[in-house]
């Protein structure tokens, strides 16, 4: 089975700044890693080139062996993001918040409710599921957005 990440030489320029210079590595299965930088040191932008959401000057980004820009459907299902803001939609409660989630993952419906209890649970915010997200906490919202990224059980 090929490595969950690996990049070869992966380089991002915008016009004269280098905003990734030349990263390889490769990440196994199983294995914890951490991408650790100050502010502008290409931590945001190596994780958009691997999700496919950049693309790299020059180099390759593998996700399981797969493309994220000619595979973007398949990498996007391996992989769970929770962006630096947390992007919920504060009118809703949390079940509202992952139930429209869930549909755009474009899992089976049926098995949704199972699913957005699961993460919920995970998250221990299964007793404000049904309040509105705008009425929690920062570490409360920082734990849904943990939850969406769970959702769709990537790998």
């Amino acid at each position: 089975m090929p490595a969950a990440i690996t990049l070869s030489r992966l380089t991002k320029r915008f016009g004269n700044l280098t905003a990734v210079d030349n990263l390889s590595l490769e990440i196994n299965e199983r294995e914890v890693f951490g991408l650790l930088g100050p502010n502008g040191s290409g931590k945001t932008t190596t994780l958009n080139m691997v999700s496919g959401l950049e693309r790299a000057t020059s180099g390759t980004a593998l996700i399981r062996g797969l493309d994220p820009r000619r595979n973007a459907r398949e990498v996007r299902s391996l992989l769970g993001w929770v962006p630096q803001e947390t992007a919920l939609y504060e009118d809703l409660n949390a079940y509202e918040n992952l139930r429209y989630y869930y549909a755009l993952y474009g899992r089976d419906l049926g098995d949704m409710n199972r699913a957005v209890d699961v993460v919920l649970e995970l998250m221990g915010l299964t007793d404000r599921a049904g309040d509105r997200v705008g009425t929690y906490s920062g570490g409360m919202k920082r734990r849904l957005a943990l939850a969406r990224a769970l959702l769709h059980d990537p790998e």
